[in-house]
């Protein structure tokens, strides 16, 4: 194939949503170009797998709202068996930070999503292991939970490959031409092909890809995270939700008859595969012992460290640039990638087929100079 309707980059979560709902809508001509031998390599395959709607941003709590109900509700012609742990989410918080916490339940309340304030006794009823934890209270979701996010993504792109869809692999973006102001096609290690409307959806490589287009300067961060896993604990409920210390920035759940710890790192990182680092391990020993001590010295077995791709402003980058026509953001997911996927990819669709007229607080329009 020369030439495509739609190109997209980058097979990820946003790409693959992106895709998805274009063909959905009756979209045919697309080509997703990604630059590894399979999809799911980096940020979209290296993450905790958890869905948590009570965040602090509203309009990407909306978001995670319609991506959650999607998740435990996948269409019935779903292509792939894709399993949803649905052991609800405990969020817990101290001082101002509580009170920051029991504002975003409420907003979330108001908003549908079911959201309980709990005591720390009733927390500590639920999970055992928070005995001696420091917290001053809770926020009970129980409609998070974990998914396989190698099914989903599995799913999403072989439901757009279905309609019509096309994904080549191996295929590293070098370059645009640019004709008039406008997009005229992409330059790959394979070749050029021709393109009416290119996608960046381009993860931690988003703001390189947008720089080679000559698109507006989004100022993403790729930001390191680790994640450790433990050894089988005989104390670990799997049917504990996941619990999220938003205070002090941890988070841990089951896996695997053990744990999965998270100290909630954030160093920025070039694009790519980051390398783990040994003293994100103490950082995670610190946050045991001063704020779950009941863990004791948990032996860790191994580590894999991913990136989220941030925004100074903590808003997703979802719509047409301004510069460069054409040209189209689905970008700084930050994390909420695997929640928000579904109505990610159905904003941006709607968008690319003019069925909406605005991107509104998520336009990369608000970083023009």
């Amino acid at each position: 194939m020369v030439s495509a309707q739609y190109v997209i980059i980058g097979a990820g979560f946003a790409g693959a949503a992106t895709a998805y709902h274009l063909t959905r809508r009756g979209v045919r001509d697309i080509v997703i170009l990604e630059q590894e031998g399979m999809a799911g390599i980096h940020s979209s395959g290296r993450n905790a797998s958890m869905v948590r709607q009570v965040v602090p941003e509203p309009a990407i709590m909306q978001l995670a709202k319609e991506g959650a109900e999607f998740l435990r509700n996948v269409p019935p012609d779903w292509p792939v068996a894709v399993s949803f742990e649905r052991n609800g989410s405990l969020l817990l918080g101290s001082g101002e930070g509580w009170e920051k916490l029991c504002r975003d339940a409420e907003m979330g309340r108001e908003g549908g999503i079911e959201a309980e304030v709990w005591s720390p006794a009733k927390a500590r009823e639920r999970v055992s292991i928070l005995k001696n934890a420091t917290f001053d209270g809770a926020i009970w979701c129980p409609t998070d939970g974990v998914v396989d996010v190698h099914a989903l993504l599995s799913g999403y792109l072989r439901m757009a490959g279905s309609l019509g869809a096309q994904v080549h692999y191996g295929s590293l973006v070098r370059g645009f031409e640019v004709k008039g102001n406008r997009i005229a096609g992409v330059v790959t290690e394979k070749g050029f092909l021709e393109a009416g409307t290119v996608i960046n959806a381009a993860g931690p490589w988003g703001r390189a890809i947008g720089a080679l287009a000559g698109a507006v300067d989004v100022p993403l961060r790729p930001c390191r995270r680790h994640l450790f896993f433990t050894a089988p604990l005989p104390w670990v409920d799997r049917k504990w939700p996941f619990v999220w210390h938003t205070s002090h920035d941890m988070y841990f759940r089951p896996e695997a008859g053990g744990l999965l710890l998270c100290p909630c790192d954030q160093d920025e990182m070039p694009p790519g595969i980051p390398p783990t680092d040994v003293a994100v391990l103490e950082l995670l020993a610190d946050k045991i012992r001063h704020f779950f001590p009941e863990f004791g010295d948990v032996a860790i077995k191994s580590s894999l460290a991913g990136l989220r791709t941030l925004v100074p402003d903590g808003r997703f980058v979802i719509g047409w640039d301004p510069n460069v026509k054409g040209f189209f953001w689905v970008a700084g997911l930050g994390g909420h990638g695997v929640t928000t996927s579904s109505p990610v990819g159905a904003l941006a669709a709607s968008l690319i087929l003019g069925e909406r007229s605005g991107a509104g607080e998520f336009s990369p329009a608000r970083f023009v100079v």
